[in-house]
């Protein structure tokens, strides 16, 4: 059916929040490298969690991106969530609020590459931390531009 529809599709592979299974970061850009039509799904809380609280700073987030680059990718599909964890392993999600990872280095990197990203909420308070998530880039583009709002429309401005 896809070949006659003309369809086209990419599987995902997501990074994992427990050492013993396998997606660590570079796991899954392994994958990704090897396998045609894979796309690697960013988990930021799963490699958080994995790197027992790896993402504090701007460096840190830097570093996947650098880790990335061999791929080429013009889109990044972000999972966020807060999470709770203990030696490198999650047990669960909190609200982005109750975790220990900023968000803020990564709205920076983002708009200061001008990367293609799709961010989703994966909160247990998943509506709310989305209009966070939303209201954190926002804040974000507004420092850049000086203005009171933010148009997401043209970034070009901010560049």
């Amino acid at each position: 059916m896809f070949k006659k529809e003309k369809l086209k599709t990419k599987i995902g592979i997501e990074t994992m929040g427990k050492q013993k299974v396998f997606g660590s970061l570079d796991e899954v850009i392994e994958v990704c490298s090897n396998v045609k039509d894979t796309i690697p799904v960013l988990d930021l809380g799963h490699i958080h969690a994995r790197g027992n609280g790896c993402l504090k700073e701007r460096k840190d987030f830097e570093e996947i991106f650098k880790k990335l680059k061999p791929l080429r990718l013009k889109h990044y599909l972000i999972h966020i969530t807060g999470i709770l964890y203990e030696n490198g392993n999650e047990f669960y999600h909190l609200p982005i609020k109750k975790g220990d990872m900023p968000l803020a280095p990564l709205v920076e990197i983002i708009l200061d590459n001008n990367y293609n990203v799709t961010l989703i909420s994966e909160s247990p308070l998943l509506e709310h931390d989305a209009v966070y998530i939303r209201l954190q880039v926002e804040k974000g583009i507004m420092k850049r531009t000086g203005k009171e709002e933010a148009n997401y429309k043209d970034l070009s401005e901010i560049l």
